[in-house]
């Protein structure tokens, strides 16, 4: 499995000396419905392993685990959306109408659906492997926090 740490609560789980794959989901994105700013956000890495069937967890940070923005509906409307245009299949969620998931699909811009098409060049896979693990923060907020943590890990 490849973990990805979303910035910034993310990083509260990130060995940053390791290299470890960094991307950045704002929830902000998700909660205001800007669709194809949350795509345009998705890596090129994560798309890419992610085609060449790898299976990929997003970790995030949130001083509300139970109520994660990227657990509950951002994963499900990527995986809708991925799979609708490399497989062109229409996978159902169950907290979240099917039609809805259409909406969001014929929103998308025809920019940010060619480069989400872009990878159906390298799929290896018929099932697309996203997954979220959402852990308990005590640092939301505190950038001091993390950019110290970074600073230790990259020098020690």
């Amino acid at each position: 499995m490849i973990y990805f740490y979303n910035l910034t609560n993310g990083i509260e789980r990130a060995k940053i000396n390791k290299s470890p794959h960094i991307l950045r989901i704002q929830s902000s994105h998700i909660e205001s419905k800007s669709w194809n700013y949350l795509f345009a956000q998705l890596s090129d890495e994560l798309l890419f392993y992610l085609a060449i069937g790898e299976e990929c967890c997003i970790i995030e940070g949130s001083p509300k685990p139970t109520r994660s923005a990227l657990a509950h509906v951002g994963i499900p409307i990527i995986l809708y959306v991925l799979n609708r245009i490399w497989f062109d299949e229409r996978i159902p969620f169950l907290l979240i109408d099917k039609n809805y998931l259409e909406r969001v699909f014929r929103s998308l811009s025809r920019s940010t659906r060619n480069k989400l098409k872009y990878y159906r060049k390298f799929l290896l896979t018929n099932e697309i492997k996203l997954r979220c693990f959402i852990s308990s923060t005590q640092k939301d907020g505190q950038y001091q926090w993390f950019r110290e943590k970074i600073k230790n890990q990259k020098d020690g």
